[in-house]
């Protein structure tokens, strides 16, 4: 390799490194997975098929071909036939090696993976930001063709077999391409043709695709081009049928579907949580509404995102997939310990690094014969599968739901994924225990750290499919924008994150509320105020019997005071005021979560600027569910926009939580255990400061990602943006179920 021998002072990481203790966290990719994913490395051989699925909660490991477990002795050969296609190419087997770019890898993984689908007959996608040179020499690559496109010319489009149009990732649906400056070094300014040390950030839609007819322009002018078939990479989203449809009748030979948790080598942590659905919900939605509109014949899909076994591929591909994509378990076989330190170029493994002088860089052979074996242990479990289901050939696989039953899987879930379910043992909506998992702390010091976006790498670990759920919420998934409705750049673009409530009388710049945490003192709470002030917040000063005047307009008091801030009285108090209308100030009743929160305070209604639900009072239900019922009754009244609704939720920890509780109804949302989590007394002030640019800067990027300018006219009560993984929260928070039309 040219480029290593260059860099000068380098280390080769020529064995397998130790893998990580993961008790103290959870992953997706565990440590038992990835162990594994070693021995299949190792030997070239399955150990398993049919395995049990392992993660309770997600939707994928409740179905099953009804088949029990069968340990491999390591011998077996299977008769099946693998080979698919993808338009008049053929593939060995049906896997697409997922589009990794050079830059986020270290640049030997890149080659391997090219190496690999040559020997074995696959095909690899090179990911946006160029062609590394030495991959350019193989012809069983897909090019990618992304919004910035960095590097891309007619001689790169001219290489491999065909090419790929980067819409979207699984991992953030609506989020452009992102390279930290720290990474692109020399040799990948060179080949992304960017100034070293930059940001690489990719726009977050194409300036040139903004409807469905100029994607049949890219399409077309690319096939002329270049004469080779043209595939579309799209984010598992709410609308993910309805574009797929779109792709096929533009002339597109193919889409590849990326579902939420997919790898990344960095991407918000907000919206690797909180943006997207899972594959199994995308495909079986896009493969059923593709035939409805007969479209399916010759059209492939390939399914990306957490693909883990062949056990995963097959109930994947008989959900309406022809190929599935493999990504994160590629670097697994290879040498990943799951560090997840990708974004910042410090891979102790070699495979993510950064590339400069003293670089740690993966070997070169051993991560060739890693791969090698561990995608022939793959087509061997697959073959195995498929003899043991009785088919003579994977194509014959594709789109058999009636092989599988689903367990714990009920009502819109069975009809979306089409197949038989079974109810008699739900599992829990809310788990004990913090939210405060070590993913989460790390985010919060983060936030007070840099005031900004925090990024992070890898898949996501959040609920429901790695974390258990806690709340509600965390079943729900935001949407993210792609093509008809195209995503927002908030780094180039200006999105409106202001707020009126009281009918005007109190604008914010942000929907953020600062709620002191009980143990601030009262010099933290005067700076507190000044910073509500400074930043045109507003601070809730529940609890504290703070009597100073000064920045008082920012204030929403526990008492009155004449003409300033706004003045909130508890529910249990309302009986005595009985001259609520005398008062000159905002009037906000504050009370507990309530299946009904405006029954109590209807006598009111015509005198006060809104609520304050308030979980840290107790409550008859979950705050989600009182938000979504005050916005409803509201609305039912025709004073929805006389009446604002805001809500402290103890348990809120982050943007995505902020914008969720926004589309469930909120005008606002108070926040403080983030506060107490993430500042200390040490640089109090500018601590403060950071973590509301930070939660302000997240939300304007998760409403980028869902085609989102401006925040009080769009997206407050818009449940259309949501979608939830259970169809119980269906009925409790009235948001539609993830696939569903």
């Amino acid at each position: 390799m040219h480029y290593v021998e260059s860099l000068g002072n380098i280390r080769i990481i020529n064995s397998f490194l130790k893998i990580l203790n993961k008790d103290y966290t959870r992953d997706f990719w565990s440590s038992s997975v990835v162990e594994e994913i070693r021995r299949m490395a190792v030997t070239g051989k399955p150990i398993r098929i049919f395995r049990r699925g392992v993660r309770v909660y997600r939707i994928l490991d409740r179905l099953s071909f009804g088949k029990d477990e069968v340990v491999l002795r390591g011998d077996e050969v299977y008769s099946s036939d693998l080979t698919s296609y993808i338009s008049d190419i053929e593939l060995a087997a049906p896997i697409y090696i997922g589009d990794m770019s050079f830059g986020s890898l270290s640049g030997v993984p890149n080659v391997v993976v090219a190496e690999a689908a040559d020997e074995l007959n696959l095909v690899a996608g090179t990911g946006e930001g160029g062609l590394h040179p030495e991959v350019a020499k193989h012809r069983r690559i897909f090019v990618q063709w992304a919004s910035a496109r960095f590097g891309v010319d007619i001689d790169v489009l001219m290489r491999g077999l065909g090419i790929v149009i980067k819409i979207g990732q699984g991992a953030k649906p609506g989020i452009g391409g992102h390279l930290p400056g720290s990474k692109v070094t020399g040799i990948i300014s060179m080949v992304r043709r960017i100034p070293i040390g930059v940001d690489a950030l990719s726009p977050a839609p194409h300036h040139d695709i903004y409807s469905i007819e100029d994607l049949k322009q890219r399409i077309d002018a690319l096939k002329e081009a270049t004469g080779k078939p043209v595939l579309v990479k799209i984010a598992a989203t709410n609308y993910a049928p309805y574009i797929a449809v779109g792709i096929a009748r533009m002339g597109a030979d193919g889409v590849i579907i990326d579902g939420h948790g997919a790898g990344t080598g960095a991407a918000p942590h907000v919206v690797k949580d909180n943006v997207g659905i899972p594959i199994e919900l995308a495909v079986a939605s896009v493969d059923k509404m593709l035939r409805r509109e007969g479209l399916r014949d010759g059209f492939t899909i390939i399914a990306s995102g957490r693909v883990s076994s062949a056990d995963d591929a097959a109930k994947i591909m008989a959900l309406g997939a022809d190929i599935v994509a493999l990504g994160t378990s590629v670097l697994n076989s290879m040498g990943c310990i799951m560090a997840r330190t990708c974004h910042t170029g410090n891979c102790p493994a070699g495979i993510t690094s950064r590339l400069a002088d003293g670089s740690v860089v993966v070997d070169h052979d051993l991560a060739k014969r890693a791969v090698i074996n561990y995608l022939k242990a793959f087509q061997t479990e697959l073959g195995l599968i498929l003899d043991n289901l009785g088919l003579r050939s994977v194509r014959e696989l594709v789109g058999r739901r009636e092989l599988l039953k689903g367990y714990c899987i009920s009502g819109e879930l069975t009809k979306i994924l089409d197949i038989e379910g079974d109810c008699t043992s739900e599992l829990p909506l809310k788990n004990s225990g913090s939210v405060w998992t070590p993913d989460y702390s790390i985010y919060a010091s983060q936030l007070a750290k840099k005031g900004d976006v925090v990024i992070s790498s890898m898949g996501s670990t959040g609920p429901p499919e790695v974390e258990p759920p806690k709340r509600l919420i965390d079943w729900l998934r935001l949407d993210g924008a792609q093509v008809t409705k195209p995503s927002i750049d908030p780094y180039r673009e200006d999105i409106d994150m202001s707020v009126y409530l009281a009918r005007g009388r109190l604008q914010m710049s942000a929907p953020l509320i600062i709620r002191p945490p009980t143990n601030w003192g009262p010099e933290q709470i005067e700076k507190a105020k000044f910073v509500a002030h400074l930043m045109g917040l507003l601070i809730d000063l529940y609890g504290f019997d703070n009597p100073s005047s000064r920045h008082s307009s920012r204030v929403m008091w526990s008492r009155w005071v004449s003409g300033i801030g706004a003045l909130v009285v508890d529910l249990r108090d309302l009986n005595g005021m009985k001259t609520i209308y005398e008062y000159d100030s905002p009037i906000y009743i504050r009370l507990p979560p309530l299946s009904n929160p405006i029954k109590p305070i209807e006598p009111y209604l015509s005198q006060i600027s809104g609520i304050i639900i308030d979980d840290a009072l107790g409550g008859e239900t979950d705050p989600e569910v009182s938000v979504v019922n005050a916005d409803l009754e509201l609305r039912r009244r025709g004073i929805r926009y006389d009446v604002d609704v805001v809500v402290h939720m103890v348990s809120l920890r982050s943007s995505g939580d902020a914008v969720k509780l926004a589309a469930l109804g909120a005008d606002a949302v108070e926040v403080s255990s983030i506060l107490s989590k993430a500042i200390t007394t040490d640089e109090f002030e500018d601590k403060l400061i950071n973590v509301i640019n930070g939660l302000r800067r997240e939300m304007a990027q998760l409403l980028g990602a869902a085609g989102v300018y401006t925040y009080y006219s769009t997206i407050v009560g818009n449940r259309e943006l949501l979608r939830t993984l259970d169809p119980r929260v269906k009925e409790l928070l009235k948001v539609k179920v993830a696939g569903e039309w």
